[in-house]
């Protein structure tokens, strides 16, 4: 089983990871892409990519920290996807949802980490809340870009069609099976069923109660954190939605997943060890 998105980085995990990783691989969860959000966490990200074989690492600014960054963040970001071949960018996007947006800076930032994407020919995980015209309009205006993920998609169903043209996948999070969000879940129903993956955007996004295999406690003592091996739970959910096997699930998340980070054409993702 593959994660298309979440943030192992984050300082609400344990500091020492292996008993993590050990449940998920007990689990058969084999690849995770764990993503950097600011210049201060990817370094934690690049580390986690080097220990466990199992992360593919991606380097973003999210829209959520677009002000504050230091100037030199494009060239760092830069540097770290020229140093890990087989990282995508990610997580980025737009956000007029937050308290206090500030949409022409997140625009700027976004467009010059599209522009990097397509320089580099790298996949991108993107964030939008609240902003889906304005998101059509800077990929409009980015041209052609590589495969994107439009992470725990929420956006509007006519829209649909428009992403899938320019390249879009759409991932679903166990959120959405919660039941006060079955809205949200029928729009996939209209998403080609090669355009799906599957993520649980832990240590957020917990999924219904009867979807938690584990939970984690929360030091700031706001609830309990998702565990990343509810996502075996998340993908015996997406099976029995659809009524195909597990296995059937398994496969096509693998061929989606493929076609998305296009892993054949990668070189390793690991660092250069000069």
């Amino acid at each position: 089983m593959i994660d298309a998105h979440l943030h192992l980085q984050d300082l609400r995990f344990p500091e020492d990871l292996s008993g993590v990783m050990e449940t998920l691989r007990e689990a058969g969860i084999s690849r995770i892409v764990v993503n950097g959000t600011c210049p201060e966490d990817w370094g934690r990200v690049a580390e986690l990519a080097d220990t466990f074989s199992e992360i593919i690492p991606s380097f973003g600014l999210h829209p959520w920290k677009v002000n504050g960054v230091p100037r030199e963040w494009k060239d760092e970001l830069e540097d770290l996807l020229l140093r890990y071949p087989g990282a995508g960018v990610g997580e980025v996007g737009l956000d007029r949802w937050i308290k206090g947006h500030d949409l022409e800076s997140q625009s700027r930032c976004f467009q010059t980490q599209l522009e990097m994407a397509g320089r580099l020919d790298r996949p991108l995980s993107i964030h939008c809340l609240q902003a889906w015209g304005h998101l059509r309009e800077c990929l409009e205006q980015a041209g052609s870009i590589p495969p994107f993920l439009l992470h725990s998609f929420g956006g509007p169903a006519e829209m649909i069609d428009d992403f899938v043209e320019r390249g879009a996948f759409f991932s679903l999070s166990g959120y959405f099976f919660r039941a006060e969000k079955a809205e949200k879940l029928r729009v996939f129903e209209k998403i080609p069923e090669d355009r799906i993956l599957l993520e649980t955007d832990a240590p957020d996004m917990m999924p219904p109660a009867e979807l938690v295999l584990r939970a984690m406690p929360d030091q700031e003592e706001n609830g309990p954190l998702n565990h990343p091996v509810n996502l075996a739970s998340i993908y015996q959910a997406f099976a029995d939605w659809r009524g195909l096997d597990l296995e059937t699930v398994i496969r096509l998340m693998r061929v989606n997943f493929d076609s998305w980070f296009r892993t054949g054409n990668r070189s390793e993702v690991r660092a250069d060890s000069a």
